[in-house]
């Protein structure tokens, strides 16, 4: 496997100072973890190449073999000019996507020079992986300002297996639907073989915005999106911290260095909260210390006993963010005002950075740890805080739209702006029982411990590794579905003696080992299944009602199934048929099948005229089908036959050509589909609306054995 990972950011930048060219590696838990995979594996990295001597230290195409000082794979940066860095970085990204993606709308400003410069910066990055590329290659691109990477990179190597972590959340329609490019957006997206999102409620709004802007094939159940007949995998996968890491560093800092930090910080003693945060409007920083300065308000006898440090390191420079920033400072400095007494101030204001090896210490001493945001893909703030928790003293309280409280169950849910209930969890965090505290935060940190960071790189490249097995034959070719009762057999008098012959089923288990193969019936699905008895393939029932998917049955239908309608009229049908020889029902559950083959001929149209007579009162609850010699009565919301095909080609059969044959009236639905798909209906007979048909059942072993021999109809 060559494993060729793209991100925005680099992880060496080389730097120069006078003469000196320094190499740094930036902090961050995911740049450490790829980092490590990628020396394990010896790939390449494609990033932007921002540092100041990044030009001088790559060769003519760009690239430099990192980590210093013994290299083990490959950095190929991308270069960009000053109009790019400010038109797809702060412009389009950080100013369009960013401020949408958390649903900050206010926020969202956008020109047609960020999406050229968008769509322009994307094209290089794609340009580079493709430069890169291998029969072997898997491809992981990171986050929103890589969307449009995809698409380019199928356009020229379509058999590329390219998977995308989508690292902050993804909105809802409603809200993705006011950006000028959703659609394109969206489309260079469903280019993965994988799309990996922080929870799966993010999956999810992904799933209805694809069917919405593009009008995609979704199915939920499976997790999966088919446009232009390509299948993507949509999977949750929440990302996590070097659990080990932060315990060692917070578990290493002696007593000196606590009394020491303390000091340092002003604290003489009391309870210590933290707040951790990128200086920035989604963290909710002044929400927050609208909660803290009601907190001192309501809870006087805390004055002088608790003490906020608030970690906030500004990383970009330019507006909204430089506002923000100073509201951000007046405020503290008015509770500062407010409430100080003597040397004590409530809230430690530190903007400059905090190296993790230090930031674990902090984390470690503090009684409360507050994540407030707005709106956060994982935010790990959360976790860093659980894995530094080595005295299991610590509680954490955390916004309930952050991404991480969908696993956290351990800690206070906040509502970051309820600001009452804020000011009243602090204190009930303070004052919470020791032996809580100890039971929330051991919970809390065998889970962290459990699903750290390289599980979840280990799992999203499982998952991606998966995309790419699938077997060719699963996504190119035909896919072959048949009717039974008339089509693979004779129609019979007695459907329970229409048997399958033993040279037609040894055809059909030919057929497997080349195509998917679906029988579609409008049996029981356990009759249909009986009668073929053929593993490796799949079967639908009850005209499309029920399947089976290989490992479970399915009830096919577009909402709830009320049996109340169909045992009403089955309770009316069955006496009305009583006097008329010949007549046999159906009770198959979900649906009633009233069969009149055997019914003499001067009587067959009273059948049909009694169940019309029936039926009409039951039109607006039950659909109502005749077929061959056949009167099926179904509520309105189960699938049809055409409704089973659909989900089993976007299920099983993205990007194949449906063959489907069908002997009458109820096959129709199916018909309609695959022609709809391109593909090739034929009807045995010339009564269907097939557009080839067979002249009689009969031929039915001549084709099957064609297929066979072909390969590909």
């Amino acid at each position: 496997m060559q494993l060729i990972v793209v991100s925005n950011r680099e992880p060496y930048i080389h730097k120069k100072a006078g003469s000196t060219i320094s190499v740094e590696q930036p902090a961050g838990g995911l740049t450490s973890a790829l980092d490590n995979v990628l020396r394990t594996v010896q790939g390449t990295w494609i990033a932007w190449g921002s540092g100041s001597a990044d030009r001088e230290a790559v060769d003519a195409r760009g690239c430099v073999r990192v980590p210093p000082p013994s290299p083990s794979y490959t950095l190929r940066r991308v270069w960009l000019g000053q109009s790019e860095t400010d038109n797809y970085y702060a412009g389009y990204s950080n100013r369009v996507l960013w401020p949408l993606s958390h649903v900050t709308l206010d926020r969202v400003y956008y020109t047609k020079r960020y999406w050229e410069s968008y769509r322009k910066v994307n094209r290089k990055f794609a340009d580079a992986v493709i430069g890169e590329l291998h029969e072997d290659s898997l491809v992981w691109i990171h986050d929103f300002h890589l969307c449009l990477v995809p698409l380019f990179i199928k356009e020229t190597a379509p058999s590329a297996t390219v998977g995308h972590f989508w690292h902050i959340p993804w909105p809802d329609w409603g809200t993705f639907r006011i950006l000028p490019q959703a659609r394109d957006i969206i489309e260079g997206l469903l280019a993965n073989d994988l799309l990996g999102f922080q929870i799966p409620l993010f999956a999810k709004n992904f799933m209805n915005c694809a069917q919405e802007a593009l009008s995609a094939v979704i199915d939920p159940e499976r997790g999966s999106v088919v446009y232009n007949d390509h299948t993507t995998v949509l999977k949750a996968f929440p990302i996590s911290v070097d659990f080990d890491s932060f315990q060692t560093m917070a578990a290493s800092k002696k007593e000196y260095s606590i009394r020491h930090l303390k000091k340092q910080l002003g604290i003489a003693g009391g309870y210590i909260g933290i707040g951790v945060d990128r200086l920035e409007y989604t963290k909710a920083l002044l929400k927050r210390l609208q909660a803290i300065d009601l907190f001192f308000d309501k809870y006087r006898s805390f004055i002088g006993r608790f003490t906020f440090v608030q970690i906030a390191v500004p990383t970009r420079l330019s507006e909204p963010y430089i506002s923000y920033k100073r509201s951000v400072e007046d405020m503290i400095a008015r509770i500062n005002m407010k409430h100080a007494q003597g040397s004590w101030k409530p809230i430690v204001y530190i903007t400059t950075k905090v190296e993790h090896h230090d930031l674990a210490l902090y984390y470690r001493i503090a009684d409360v740890a507050i994540i407030s945001s707005v709106y956060d893909g994982m935010n790990l703030v959360a976790k860093e805080y659980i894995a530094s928790q080595v005295d299991e003293k610590g509680v954490i309280i955390l916004s309930e739209f952050a991404g991480a409280s969908e696993e956290l169950s351990g800690a206070l849910p906040l509502n970051p702006y309820d600001i009452e209930t804020f000011a009243e969890n602090i204190k009930r965090a303070l004052l919470m029982p020791a032996e809580e505290k100890r039971s929330r935060m051991r919970a809390l940190r065998e889970h962290v411990r459990s699903n750290n960071l390289s599980k979840w790189t280990d799992d999203f490249l499982q998952a991606l590794e998966s995309c790419r097995e699938r077997p060719r034959r699963e996504r190119d070719g035909a896919f072959l579905f048949f009717d039974y009762d008339g089509t693979l057999t004779p129609l019979v008098d007695d459907p329970r003696s229409a048997a399958l012959s033993k040279s037609t089923r040894d055809l059909l288990a030919g057929l497997r080992s080349v195509y998917p193969v679906a029988i579609v019936s409008g049996r029981t699905l356990f009759d249909v299944m009986n009668m073929v008895d053929l593993r490796d393939i799949l079967y639908a029932g009850n005209h499309g009602a029920e399947l089976w998917d290989g490992q479970r049955v399915i009830i096919g239908s577009d909402g709830p199934v009320d049996p109340q309608a169909i045992r009403a009229f089955l309770q009316e049908i069955t006496p009305a048929m009583a006097g008329i020889p010949g007549v046999m029902i159906e009770d198959k559950g979900v649906t009633i099948s009233v069969h009149y083959r055997n019914v003499d001929g001067r009587r067959r149209q009273d059948v049909v005229e009694r169940f019309r007579h029936l039926a009409d009162a039951y039109r607006n609850t039950l659909s109502l089908v005749e077929g061959n010699m056949v009167l099926e009565a179904r509520p309105r919301t189960v699938w049809n036959k055409g409704d089973a095909v659909a989900w089993i080609l976007r299920t099983f059969g993205a990007g194949r050509l449906p063959l489907y044959v069908g002997d009458d009236a109820t096959d129709e639905d199916a018909f309609r589909v695959v022609d709809q798909a391109g593909g090739i209906s034929i009807g045995i007979g010339m009564k269907t609306g097939a557009p080839c048909y067979l002249e009689s059942q009969a031929g039915i072993e001549d084709l099957l054995s064609w297929l066979g021999q072909t390969g590909n109809p």
